[in-house]
């Protein structure tokens, strides 16, 4: 009798305690972070957003809701284990694309069934889960590595650089037969200001890939010619498996994204963090996110980086041989490419097999980025290689690239400075604030040479005479990319900005606010290894109800000469405008200047005027910028 009493007392106290015990496993940081829960208000809320993620409706913001949704779910999958399994039938590939409506639901989301079978919370395995099991028979996972892409400067969007992850693999022989893991934006074929607008403000949903990592590199090495830096990371066995088995659930996830905040490096760090919890890297990246400086944040956690690779593109490779050339011997390369005419005359012996080389590789890029058939591709690499065979020595002496400049030593991303100068005589101080990322006078170690862009960028100033403080400028979309062609590659240049600025009207000699939108496209051109020229046409429009007949539109042409020697940085630029009114018609003239302290102090200086038939307007300024 007292038994019974007994035991009816541990039954009526084990049902709370049950209860307590899910709600705390709920709110443990492992499983918020597995389901990418962040703190929303009171509550909690998932950045995944599409219904399929969870388990029970109103999971997004319910952790313990979807806690005990998971656990009855996997212990009910574990009583019926006898029956037949229909996961993703036997044509599974690593895709991880749902091919069959009965799946169990420990298949489809194997990351959570590992974390709570760790914690004793469920039982049975993974075994047979068809398409999961097959996933990790072609992935193999050793390790994972972090990649970093630098910038590609023949698209806008991409100047950030991009992010991504490496499955490695336990197969002898190279990584190649890795698999590259991507977060993207899902943006269709959308291109230009729609695109822009609606990356910046969260129109398109990212979702994951997972494909070869042979792939990757065509892509990012070889179309795109980006320089690809490989960061190896140092995971333990669980965590491993928790990832692999993450990577492969979050396939099916949709995330809001956002090209300055929640993009691709943001939810790579979440990746990271589901299978280290430990870790809280993603909690400095609340409002701005880039690739650079999520890269240094997990640059920056003690041992979890053991060895960092470099990848060159083809292009950084054939620059990197035509550096090593002499006077003869680029000649004899020029001639070979742009003119098909092979002569080797003026050429020794053991001058001729690099020439030839360099040829022949610059033929199979010309290949692959699309600008040769393949008819023509092979007649020019046949004819290459008979003109190799004819050589007695076939020794090459050009070093091959294998050193870059890290990323992660670049200078830091947000920038404030403060400036004294005067304007037509009357004094002002300015204080400028930028959250993201580069300009053409910072530091440019790490970074692509001549590429600059910066969003949100903020001048409030202060002039004595007047008294109070304006906003000058707001820009809160700046790109550029001067990228220098020579004999070998011939990109277009463009300087891209959107924002509000205090322009002076040319006709009243006043300022007036106004909403200013410029895009220039032209060329540049190398001069040596320090100096581009570029020029320039620059369509152009404002509007303001301040300015002479509301605003403008106009065409610019514009010209100048950049200088970077390291440490010292200058651009020197002149531009006519030819516009609709008389407001901002005319001259300026401007000169800038960047003398680099350290990598993240700078000291400024700038000049700028303006010419019309009206009002002139000039100014000078000298301050100090600091990254951090």
């Amino acid at each position: 009798m007292k038994i019974r009493v007994w035991l009816a007392l541990l039954a009526i106290v084990a049902v709370p305690v049950q209860g307590a015990c899910a709600e705390t496993e709920a709110f443990d940081k492992g499983w918020l972070k597995l389901l990418h829960y962040e703190k929303n208000g009171s509550g909690y809320e998932s950045v995944v957003e599409n219904g399929e993620f969870f388990l029970t409706p109103g999971g997004r913001e319910n952790p313990e809701a979807e806690y005990r949704a998971a656990v009855t779910t996997f212990n009910a999958e574990a009583k019926s284990a006898g029956e037949e399994i229909k996961a993703f039938g036997k044509e599974a590939k690593a895709s991880g694309k749902e091919e069959n409506s009965g799946e169990l639901k420990k298949c489809a989301f194997p990351a959570r069934f590992i974390y709570l079978k760790r914690q004793g919370a469920v039982r049975g395995t993974l075994d047979g889960c068809a398409g999961y099991q097959k996933f990790l028979a072609d992935v193999q996972p050793k390790a994972v590595t972090m990649l970093f892409t630098n910038a590609y400067m023949s698209n806008p969007s991409s100047l950030f650089g991009h992010t991504l992850f490496r499955i490695d693999t336990k197969r002898k022989g190279t990584q190649l037969l890795a698999h590259g893991a991507n977060f993207g934006a899902d943006t269709g074929d959308e291109t230009g200001v729609l695109y822009a607008l609606k990356g910046l403000w969260g129109g398109y949903y990212g979702t994951f890939g997972i494909k070869p990592y042979y792939d990757v590199i065509n892509l990012y090495n070889n179309i795109e010619n980006r320089d690809i830096w490989e960061y190896e990371l140092r995971l333990s066995d669980d965590e491993l498996e928790l990832f692999t088995a993450h990577m492969w659930e979050m396939q099916r996830a949709k995330i809001r994204y956002y090209f300055a905040s929640r993009n691709c490096s943001y939810v790579l760090l979440l990746m990271l963090e589901a299978a280290r919890p430990e870790l809280d890297i993603s909690d400095g990246f609340g409002g701005y996110t880039v690739p650079l400086a999520t890269l240094k944040a997990v640059n920056n956690v003690s041992g979890l980086v053991t060895a960092a690779n470099y990848r060159p593109s083809r292009q950084s490779k054939l620059k990197y041989r035509a550096a090593q050339m002499n006077s003869r011997q680029y000649d004899a390369f020029i001639d070979i490419i742009r003119r098909d005419k092979t002569d080797l005359s003026a050429l020794d012996e053991e001058e001729k097999a690099d020439v030839l080389e360099t040829a022949y590789q610059y033929v199979q890029y010309r290949y692959v980025d699309g600008d040769l058939e393949l008819t023509d591709y092979r007649k020019k690499s046949l004819a290459l290689l008979r003109e190799r065979s004819k050589i007695a020595n076939q020794r090459q002496y050009f070093d091959e690239l294998k050193e870059g400049e890290n990323p992660v030593l670049a200078h830091k991303a947000k920038q404030a400075g403060i400036m004294f100068g005067a304007r037509n005589g009357e004094a002002f101080q300015e204080v400028s604030f930028k959250p993201v990322y580069n300009s053409l006078l910072e530091d440019s170690y790490g970074l692509l040479n001549g590429a600059e862009i910066n969003l949100f960028e903020g001048k409030v100033r202060h002039y004595d005479v007047r008294g109070k403080w304006v906003l000058q400028e707001l820009n809160l979309l700046g790109i550029k990319s001067l990228a220098g062609a020579d004999a070998m590659f011939s990109p277009l240049s463009y300087d891209i900005k959107v924002g509000y600025r205090e322009l002076f009207d040319a006709k009243s000699g006043e300022d007036s606010g106004a909403l200013v939108l410029e895009t220039g496209v032209g060329q540049s051109y190398a001069l040596g290894e320090h100096t581009l020229l570029y020029a320039m046409s620059v369509p152009n429009a404002a509007y303001g109800g301040g300015l002479y007949d509301n605003g403008y539109l106009g065409i610019g042409l514009k010209g100048g000469v950049y200088y970077n020697s390291g440490r010292v940085r200058l651009n020197l630029q002149a531009m006519q405008n030819f516009t609709t009114s008389d407001t901002a018609r005319g001259q300026t003239y401007a000169a800038e200047g960047g003398y680099g302290l350290t990598r993240d102090v700078m000291l400024y200086a700038g000049y700028k005027k303006f010419n019309s038939d009206y009002h002139d307007d000039e100014e000078f300024g000298l301050g100090i910028k600091v990254n951090f």
